[in-house]
């Protein structure tokens, strides 16, 4: 879910040194906006990148930036997310949501409302 919808869109990079990325030179000291949506979404890399797949690969993705410059709390993140889908998977057989009313924002990604149509217990 991380790569085909990540929390957060866009970062921001600062580069200290001149950087060549893929034969374009990024000067040192300009503005970049690394967008996370459009690296996982990148054809080169993924099979039909547009298609929400559960068989993908979890960690191949940039939902939670790489390296030294990873998000501190996605180990968190990643055991909530794991405790709450479990929780569910034990009381619900099924679970049908309807259209999420997103929070408009240019660098995150959030939802402010989910309706859940359809509920049958395990």
């Amino acid at each position: 879910m991380l790569r085909f919808w990540p929390p957060i869109n866009a970062w921001g990079r600062l580069p200290t040194r001149d950087v060549d990325i893929d034969g374009t030179v990024v000067p040192a000291g300009a503005q970049v906006a690394v967008l996370l949506g459009s690296g996982n979404r990148d054809p080169r890399h993924y099979d039909d990148p547009d298609a929400f797949l559960v068989t993908r690969n979890p960690v191949d993705h940039l939902a939670f930036g790489y390296g030294p410059h990873g998000c501190a709390g996605q180990g968190l993140a990643r055991l909530e997310a794991h405790a709450v889908i479990e929780a569910l998977s034990r009381r619900v057989g099924r679970l049908v949501a309807g259209p999420e009313v997103r929070v408009p924002s240019n660098t995150t990604r959030s939802i402010e409302e989910l309706p859940v149509l359809e509920v049958i217990p395990a």
